[in-house]
């Protein structure tokens, strides 16, 4: 039985210009640009000169894009890659009388010096470019998400969710002159239509907020596919099943995660990337901070060996494409080619797996070889399969913690959602009644939907569970949160300047600057019952 191979790459990093460098701050997106997005689009342009078009699917949080594209922050990356090369050169010398070492550290000098060059004269340091530029040669699909990355369940007001996902829309077509086909739900959180004991009216379910965008799939975990009813079953199945698309009574297509090969890759015990040859992640050299240990579970791990690592990368390459084979030809969809969907964080790739961006190219080399299975996007797959799917109705879902909402609405910072949610509500109230005059006013409000939209980000939540940087998503959600109340307290009176200084105004301005010309009509109260 021949199928078909979708896989997605998530990309999203929080927005973290001007707030913090390391641990936590600018350095998380330096770090992904370097390791995980760079390599990747070299490996999607080699592979596109070799004519393979993988049609990877690459889904950006529109926060993400706004960085990707600052001036300011480009200017920041150029000088942390100088730092990395000059890293790397200091330990070339140190490491003159270790052999073994200095071989690393002469990698690790080619390796950032072929990414800085392709960033600056190939990329001429336009990555959202690149990206367009390959989904225009049909090498990928690039999808949208919400604009802070939002857990869209949790959000009360219909206002905040048709924010996030319009802001979603109209961002990917700034920078992409298209209309985005694919939408990431951020976490694969899911709710069906709610009732709102407040406005006394059934809320829309996420979809339709999707579908009201002119959005046409979006992806959920496993259990939100394999848990739903049918609502129209056009092949009589059993159950759902993830080896099928199905449409929600909205007209949205839905897509499930495979379990059986993403395990290959996440597992901790069964995954690729503890194979005992590759880099290991968490061991740095103290002086230089780069990484010179393999995965070797010895006391002390041995020193890593590229050219061993990417021996190893091309056997675990065929064994995934043999897996998808074996999980094929024991999948029985007559009607239409059964899909694996393959949706992971971008950068498990590069960064946390340093060589999985070459994995990805390997597959698609290996798969270029076979005649068993066809890539495709899910855009391309429901273009030729959406007359035949079923109909189901999904319940809650995630692909966090016991599939649900549990990560995110921990008591231990449950206090989040209460600040979030009454903010919504005050900006909705300030829109019912202040018509701003001059410029002033205008970047008032602008400025409190900005702080609104960061204050919603799941990052903030998800960091207080895990306790991973605990403190600096402590801080960055209360920061958001006091400007939101400063800017209100101003929007109270637009009239009266000394309600915050134009030194205050433009301060907060500086450090939050995504959507220069963001129009916060978006957050007008909304009432559209499903």
């Amino acid at each position: 039985m021949t199928g078909v191979f979708a896989l997605m790459l998530h990309a999203h990093i929080p927005y973290s210009r001007k707030s913090g460098v390391w641990p936590a701050g600018e350095e998380w997106l330096f770090e992904a640009m370097n390791e995980s997005y760079i390599p990747l689009l070299r490996s999607l342009r080699a592979l596109h000169y070799e004519g393979i078009r993988p049609r990877i699917m690459v889904s950006l949080v529109p926060a993400l894009m706004e960085q990707l594209a600052d001036g300011y922050m480009k200017d920041r990356f150029c000088a942390y890659m100088d730092d990395k090369i000059g890293r790397a050169r200091f330990d070339i010398d140190r490491f003159r009388s270790d052999p073994a070492r200095r071989s690393v550290a002469e990698y690790w000098l080619d390796f950032f010096d072929t990414n800085f060059r392709t960033y600056t004269s190939e990329f001429h340091r336009d990555i959202l470019g690149t990206l367009k530029w390959l989904q225009e040669e049909d090498v990928i699909e690039v999808l949208t998400s919400a604009a802070t990355h939002a857990f869209l369940p949790l959000l009360e007001c219909d206002s905040s969710i048709f924010a996030q996902v319009r802001l979603g829309v109209e961002t990917y077509e700034k920078y992409f002159d298209r209309h985005p086909r694919g939408f990431w739900l951020p976490e694969c959180a899911y709710r069906p239509a709610l009732w709102s004991p407040r406005e006394r009216y059934m809320r829309k379910a996420i979809d339709q907020w999707l579908s009201g965008e002119g959005i046409e799939y979006f992806f959920a975990e496993s259990v939100g596919i394999t848990d739903a009813s049918f609502v129209e079953n056009r092949h009589q199945e059993i159950s759902p099943t993830t080896f099928r698309g199905y449409l929600l009574p909205s007209g949205v297509s839905v897509f499930g995660r495979n379990t059986a090969t993403g395990k290959q890759v996440w597992s901790p015990d069964l995954g690729y990337p503890g194979d005992p040859y590759y880099l290991e992640f968490h061991e740095k050299e103290p002086e230089s901070g780069l990484r010179y240990r393999r995965v070797t579970g010895a006391p002390e791990k041995r020193i890593y060996d590229p050219n061993i690592a990417r021996r190893r990368v091309e056997v675990h390459a065929r064994h995934f494409v043999s897996l998808m084979e074996a999980v094929f030809d024991q999948t029985e969809i007559p009607e239409a080619r059964p899909v694996i969907v393959s949706p992971y964080d971008c950068e498990l790739f590069g960064h946390w797996w340093h060589e999985g961006v070459f994995w990805i190219e390997q597959v698609y080399r290996e798969l270029d070889q076979r005649s068993t299975i066809e890539c495709r996007s899910l855009g391309e797959y429901i273009d030729h399969y959406r007359p035949g799917f079923s109909t189901i109705a999904m319940e809650s879902s995630s692909w966090g913690l016991n599939s649900d909402f549990t990560v995110w609405q921990d008591p231990e910072h449950g206090w989040i959602w209460p600040s979030i949610n009454s903010s919504a509500l005050d900006m909705e109230g300030v829109l019912s009644r202040v018509q701003p005059e001059d410029e002033r006013g205008y970047r008032i409000l602008r400025q409190m939907g900005r702080e609104l939209l960061l204050m919603q980000g799941s990052d903030w939540p998800f960091l207080l569970f895990t306790l991973q940087a605990k403190e600096y998503a402590n801080q960055r959600f209360h920061h958001h949160h006091q400007r939101f109340r400063k800017l209100f307290w101003a929007a109270q009176d637009l009239s009266d300047a000394s309600r915050i200084s134009e030194a205050e105004l433009s301060r907060i301005e500086d450090i939050d600057a995504p959507w220069p010309m963001l129009d916060y009509t978006i957050f007008h109260h909304r009432q559209e019952p499903a």
